[in-house]
């Protein structure tokens, strides 16, 4: 079986980012339509960032200095989290489509 060494000098890095921003951008304008599972998810899980910012914008007066220093951690919370999944949906897009040319190059070699 190939690996990811012998196909490397077929896929360079610009190219395969070059790919994978593309298909990103693809990926975005289709996920604005949301399918009924995502809409299903949220419809059980009824809570997002804004939901959060006004309860805790909510709190008694005396809380004004725990109240700011919650709302700066969760958008840092929230944002982190986001720079996670952004990194990971590129690793393994990436990695997905080095194992499909990797497929091709193995069925090309074998015929």
């Amino acid at each position: 079986m190939l690996k990811i060494k012998d196909i490397e000098k077929y896929i360079d890095d610009p190219l395969l980012d070059s790919i994978f921003r593309e298909r990103e951008e693809e990926l975005y304008i289709e996920c604005k339509n949301e399918d009924e599972d995502i809409i299903e998810i949220k419809q059980n899980y009824d809570i997002d960032c804004e939901k959060l910012i006004n309860k805790i914008k909510n709190l008694p007066p005396h809380f004004n200095n725990t109240r700011e220093e919650i709302i700066k951690s969760l958008d840092k919370y929230v944002m982190r989290e986001n720079l996670i999944m952004a990194h990971d949906n590129e690793k393994f897009y990436k990695a997905g489509f080095c194992d499909g040319i990797r497929i091709i190059l193995e069925n090309l070699k074998n015929k």
